[in-house]
């Protein structure tokens, strides 16, 4: 039986009593591309049984970086000075036979590896070769200066052999690619290629005779779109009455005035099990310190007993000196969903009271609590 690790979020293991994690039904729901997660999976997978980490930060730069700025990089740029100077047709007249046959060779052997590298279940290594062939496919794109090339009639043969060997290196990684990115390979061998058939692996080394007008493969990520998604992962981690939205303020920190209340609601009674659902511990604050460019937080490091360290960051920089706060022990909220902030990921809510007057309080339990006890 082939098995790998576990995936682990940004270091700790998925949980949804801590809203740790993500649902991959959520992110199909919110219309995210399946094939950037397979990538990014598939390029952290090797044949021992290792845990992976899923970073959302990491996953946005993987993405972005190795599909749309190396790999579909190369289609875009290269397809449109064929169908634009050569009604699509492909040739290489002004390369050598020798040099075309040196190139379709290190194209077989590089599919021969990759297959075997497959069976082996090294997808990591095959898509780390693939990004390496791109590189390598728009560093000599670049040198050739298609777009100077274009401007001088008598470089025609020139401009016509520089794309279309760049148009038969990208034929070569869509189809290295197809195992794991289908739907993409499936629409650069109809849509662009003008094939009949999906890829077979002998056209990895198979060039391209003609092509069609280029037309868009794949997007970014757009950060806005993961943040939605983490935002997202409240109802996973607690119900809506357990995790109000109004928490989720810039600090994760929870006040209220006494004897007020921001929501009508709260004046109503809850029972007992809606009081379960909310996960408050004691914490130690191991680490305070100031966030650059914030104005009101501190980012605190929590030590959670068994459930490990925490960031968070709480709105409480104008009451709080970080260097008193360092050995506190304070109530947090275990479960409320993360939120990823533009200082960082912060994955909890310390438990604070302020009034009327100015000022605010963290709370502490008397003496004996210990990090990680609950709050009953």
């Amino acid at each position: 039986m082939f098995v790998h690790g576990f995936i682990t979020f940004t270091g700790e293991k998925m949980s949804k009593s801590r809203g740790t994690g993500i649902s991959p039904q959520d992110y199909i729901d919110r219309g995210l591309n399946p094939e950037w997660l397979r990538y990014y999976i598939a390029a952290k997978l090797n044949a021992r049984v290792e845990d992976l980490d899923f970073n959302p930060d990491d996953f946005i730069a993987r993405v972005n970086s190795d599909l749309i700025g190396k790999y579909v990089n190369i289609a875009s740029r290269a397809a449109s000075f064929i169908t634009k100077h050569f009604a699509g047709q492909c040739g290489t007249p002004s390369e050598s036979e020798q040099a075309r046959a040196q190139r379709l060779s290190f194209a077989r052997s590089t599919a021969d590896e990759a297959a075997k590298l497959y069976d082996a279940r090294e997808y990591g290594r095959v898509l780390r070769d693939v990004m390496r062939i791109a590189d390598g496919i728009n560093e000599a794109f670049d040198a050739a200066q298609p777009w100077l090339l274009a401007k001088d009639s008598d470089k025609r043969d020139a401009l016509q052999t520089v794309c279309s060997q760049a148009l038969s290196g990208f034929q070569l990684l869509t189809v290295l690619l197809a195992p794991v990115l289908p739907q993409v390979a499936s629409r650069v061998a109809h849509e662009m290629f003008g094939l009949d058939r999906d890829f077979m692996w002998a056209d990895a080394w198979a060039e391209p005779v003609a092509i069609k007008p280029y037309r868009h493969l794949m997007s970014r990520i757009d950060p806005k779109q993961i943040d939605a998604l983490l935002e997202g992962r409240s109802t996973a981690a607690a119900t809506p009455q357990a995790v109000p939205a109004a928490q989720h303020t810039e600090a994760n920190v929870a006040t209220a005035p006494t004897g007020t209340s921001a929501d009508p609601a709260a004046n109503g009674t809850i029972s007992i099990n809606d009081f379960a659902k909310i996960d408050l511990r004691i914490a130690k604050i191991v680490n305070a310190e100031h966030v650059d460019g914030a104005a009101r937080l501190l980012k605190l490091t929590l030590d959670v007993g068994e459930a490990g360290h925490r960031t968070v960051f709480a709105g409480i920089k104008s009451a709080y000196d970080p260097a008193q706060l360092i050995g506190r022990l304070t109530p947090m909220v275990l479960n409320l969903a993360p939120r990823k902030m533009k200082f960082g990921l912060s994955e909890g809510m310390v438990l604070a009271a302020s009034g009327e007057d100015a000022g605010i309080f963290i709370l502490s339990p008397d003496a004996g609590a210990k990090p990680g006890m609950r709050v009953k």
